[in-house]
């Protein structure tokens, strides 16, 4: 018996396995305009238009509209240093009360979904590069995801 590499054995055992025959291809596309978004895939030769051949997905919806009011990030963190600032005393004892520790856990509860839901946060621009996926409907696609550049 002939000894095969490894590369070899892999490569049979994924020709030979029952791949599905109908996957739907993932392109990925390069926003044209923001509003409404027109992306173009396949070297710019495409143009599919938000709500014609475009389907924005609602995932990316949430992603694009967090913090549109900027009220998650402006005002919060002044807020949240008033808030830090109070402190207490029992009207009856004169004693410290817990309210500041209270607060403080509040304080950090709030600036931490906060930090996460701005950092999920999507700013669509024209140029930038997104996931576009083909559904089974003859030319309709679905905007997934932008693609981030490091």
């Amino acid at each position: 018996m002939k000894k095969q590499d490894l590369t070899t054995i892999l490569k049979t055992a994924l020709t030979e396995r029952n791949n599905p025959t109908d996957l739907k291809e993932i392109h990925i596309g390069k926003v044209e305009q923001v509003s409404p978004v027109i992306a173009s895939i396949s070297e710019g030769k495409i143009q599919l238009e938000e709500n014609d051949e475009l389907i924005i997905s609602e995932w990316f919806r949430f992603r694009c509209n967090i913090d549109k009011t900027t009220l998650l990030s402006s005002g919060v963190p002044d807020d949240l240093g008033n808030a830090r600032g109070i402190s207490e005393t029992h009207s009856y004892t004169g004693a410290s009360c817990n309210m500041p520790s209270a607060v403080e856990y509040l304080a950090q509860a709030i600036e931490k979904v906060t930090g996460e839901l701005l950092a999920l946060k999507c700013d669509l621009k024209v140029g930038d590069l997104v996931v576009i996926g083909s559904l089974e409907q003859l030319d309709k696609y679905v905007l997934l995801d932008k693609v981030l550049e490091e």
